[in-house]
């Protein structure tokens, strides 16, 4: 089963399943190098790279489905469209074969299925948010062995994810690209300046009113949807409503330095209270609809999807939620994880799937590339290198240790927009000035902006205060003592970190340099972990990608396969 995802111009990507099983996953941007492969929604190399990785052919696939629907409002359960379906997938690329048809899968219930049908639960509680899809912004679903039932939805003109999008496109933090930006500055504010009544959550979910700004909740939009008519009228609405609080729109200013535009990176108070104010009016918003879900359902388990999915600190408000015994979050909740929804679900429909299912305990579903291929570009490139074999966690454990950053490239790349220990940034979690660093000068972006630890899981209790697994750098804990002492760096402003736990395992060379790390330095098997790329583009996918980012970067040096490159110092 081939699954496609990023139906509306962005994040387009693909997923192979066979027996039920995700054998292959991979984002488009990965490959086309443009940030969340935008104004494009063909799927088309990450398909090609799914059916390699899988050794067979576009003919050979059993069903193809999209996670959306072409002829939204009209129900189609099938698109038969010649042009779009060479859009998705260029027949250049597969021998010029042409599939008939493709499967629909409903855009908020191919989220849904990414979410429960991976999490190897038998039953669930299932929360979709996002911008919109299909027509829909949030849906209350129920995961059984059945598959996901839907209970209840809240349409397009009741988006939290266009609510919160718009605050930060008000901040001058980007575009709908860039929203998750304000999760980071909402920890520098106070969350009750700003009173935004014009979103009230209440019991079962929440209400948006809009009538102030020129649209009523009970206005017929339907024909505004899909030429975005609805949208450019939100945004005018939103800003109208911010500017009202005495925040007009803030566009950063730009200045030319040393052959690279520079925009201003600072707030003001104002800025970090709205954006404090809006994240605390979008947990609220969250945790009565994940209330209302588990309620109806009689649920102990809840599974989140959908881009509003990927803001941490919201899931660890969901997972500290009384009621919910364990939680999973698609690591892909974006439009990008449809494709590991679609492929599911019709997998599911033919009896290939049995739920529940394995458990999805990694993203590393992507590319991978053997040593040999790795050196050959290593040496096109003429770089000195040394072949450490499994002697480099404990040489890498010793340059983090003397305060050195270090590209990691190891195994097949992960999905989702966080780096998980296959495209990673590593650096000492100990010293303030690395997270500095990263921020101004490896990856050019502000500097209140957090970044994430990884750490062995035996020292979980001591630095997040649980055992439970945190597989994907995806929910937030409160920090401890500990951790604020040991882990600085990795402290968010708040008081929280968005962790990634690893398991011991002598075969992993992750877990070996964390566990060498601690060795070496006599302090805790924890790390400062960020994504392999600058802030302009994906994270990185090839040998030949990180070697050009390591290149154009000041990372002192680069983990690649078995073999170790150093910049030396001055």
């Amino acid at each position: 089963m081939l699954g496609l995802g990023g139906p509306y111009y962005h994040d387009a990507s693909a997923c192979l399943v066979i027996d039920g099983r995700i054998v292959a996953f991979a984002e488009e941007e990965r490959f086309s190098r443009r940030k969340h492969h935008r104004d494009s929604r063909s799927c088309a190399v990450a398909a090609a790279y799914c059916l390699a990785e899988a050794g067979i052919t576009l003919e050979e696939v059993d069903e193809i489905a999209i996670a959306f629907n072409p002829t939204w409002p009209t129900p189609s359960d099938t698109c038969t469209d010649a042009e779009l379906i060479a859009e998705l997938l260029d027949p250049a690329l597969f021998g010029h074969h042409r599939p008939r048809q493709v499967t629909v899968i409903e855009h908020h219930l191919a989220h849904a299925a990414s979410a429960f049908h991976p999490s190897g639960f038998d039953e669930a509680a299932v929360l979709v948010v996002d911008g919109s899809g299909d027509g829909v912004s949030a849906t209350l679903a129920h995961g059984t062995a059945s598959g996901c039932k839907v209970l209840r939805q809240f349409p397009f003109s009741q988006s939290l994810g266009w609510f919160y999008e718009t605050v930060a496109e008000h901040l001058g933090l980007g575009d709908w690209t860039s929203s998750g930006k304000l999760m980071g500055l909402a920890g520098y504010g106070n969350p009750d300046r700003y009173t935004l009544d014009f979103l009230t959550p209440t019991a079962g979910g929440y209400h948006l009113d809009l009538s102030r700004y020129g649209i009523h909740p009970d206005e017929s939009v339907d024909d505004q949807y899909t030429d975005l008519r609805y949208y450019g009228r939100l945004k005018t609405a939103y800003a109208t409503a911010y500017t009202g609080l005495g925040i007009p729109p803030h566009r950063r200013a730009r200045t030319y330095t040393s052959g690279r535009i520079i925009p201003d990176t600072a707030y003001r108070t104002e800025h970090a209270d709205l954006a404090a104010s809006a994240q605390h009016l979008l947990e609220q918003c969250l945790i009565e609809l994940a209330r209302e879900v588990l309620t109806l359902t009689g649920a102990t388990r809840l599974c989140v999807a959908g881009g509003v999915g990927l803001n941490c600190s919201a899931n660890g408000r969901l997972a500290a939620l009384r009621g919910v015994e364990e939680l999973f979050v698609q690591p892909a909740a974006g439009d990008a994880g449809c494709a590991i929804g679609a492929a599911l679900e019709v997998a599911l429909r033919r009896g290939d799937l049995a739920l529940p299912g394995p458990a999805m305990t990694t993203a590393a579903h992507g590319p991978s590339f053997d040593a040999g291929a790795i050196r050959t570009v290593l040496n096109d490139y003429g770089l000195a290198f040394q072949d450490l074999g499994d002697d480099l966690p404990t040489a890498v454990a010793g340059h983090l240790a003397l305060g050195r950053t270090v590209g990691w490239f190891q195994g097949r790349m992960e999905a989702g927009p966080r780096a998980l220990g296959q495209r990673s940034i590593l650096a000492d979690a100990h010293h303030a000035r690395a997270r500095d660093h990263i921020n101004e000068h490896v990856k050019h972006r502000e500097p209140w902006r957090p970044l994430a630890p990884v750490l062995l899981a035996d020292a979980a209790p001591d630095l997040i205060g649980t055992h439970a697994p945190h597989p994907f750098m995806i929910v937030a804990r409160q920090a401890t003592n500990i951790a604020r002492e040991v882990i600085p760096a990795a402290v968010h402003a708040d008081g929280t970190l968005r962790p990634q736990t690893v398991a011991p395992d002598d075969t992993d060379p992750y877990a070996r340099l964390l566990a060498s790390f601690a060795e070496q330095t006599g302090r805790p098997p924890a790390l400062l972990n960020t994504s392999f790329n600058h802030e302009a583009e994906p994270i990185v996918c090839t040998p030949r990608d990180a070697v050009a980012t390591f290149a154009a970067s000041p990372l002192d040096a680069l983990a690649i396969g078995p073999f170790l490159i150093r910049k030396d110092r001055p």
